[in-house]
């Protein structure tokens, strides 16, 4: 693996747990406080329905269904290591989540606009949406190298879709901001361990 991006992991695995540390202080919540009261002032029925449907959009049900299709694609194009290491990230993740929500146990925000169980810090959509968009990126220029020419693009995409999801869950009140930035620290990082290590797994021949 290239030492920058050793660096990137361990800058976003630092920070994270930096702010595993400040978010029950008084700056913290003062700006997770701030972005609700943000969300509250251009709260519209319409964007209540475009929220919920990131919420359902962003499951994992709905990414592994996708990390499926992308599987049977990747076999047809005899690059089925790629479909497969979407999966493992995908579940590994996952695993992550649940253990670093089960280590912090923080409480999600009592203004919740619906019933939302489990703990909240780190964001499980922020998180899963991350490891989700930017591996699918990387994914498909492997698959089809002639959209190289369009990385730039699919970037920019992804990492719009990302701060849809991530954002819709403070909208909906059930995920502070800085469970959302954390979500995202934790999301890169994990992403960028699973690509190297399938990257370095394929070039070694072992998958």
């Amino acid at each position: 693996m290239k030492k920058n991006n050793w660096i990137t992991i361990f800058t976003s695995i630092f920070l994270f747990f930096i702010l595993g540390l400040l978010y029950d202080s008084q700056t913290v919540r003062h700006i997770d406080h701030s972005s609700f009261k943000f969300f509250e002032m251009i709260r519209t029925d319409a964007l209540d329905s475009f929220c919920l449907f990131l919420r359902d959009f962003g499951s994992s049900k709905m990414y592994l269904t996708i990390a499926v299709i992308i599987l049977i694609y990747s076999i047809f194009r005899k690059k089925a290591w790629t479909g497969i290491s979407l999966i493992i990230t995908l579940l590994t993740a996952r695993v992550v989540v649940n253990v670093l929500k089960g280590i912090y146990e923080r409480p999600r925000p009592t203004s919740m606009y619906y019933v939302e169980h489990g703990f909240s810090f780190p964001s499980g959509h922020a998180v899963m949406a991350t490891c989700f968009f930017l591996t699918v990126c990387f994914i498909l220029i492997v698959l089809d190298v002639r959209l190289i020419k369009q990385k730039r693009i699919l970037e920019i995409t992804a990492i719009l879709i990302i701060l849809l999801i991530s954002f819709s869950r403070v909208y909906l009140h059930v995920h502070h901001l800085s469970d959302i930035i954390a979500g995202w620290f934790v999301g890169y990082a994990w992403y960028s361990i699973c690509k190297n290590t399938f990257i370095f797994l394929h070039e070694k021949r072992q998958i």
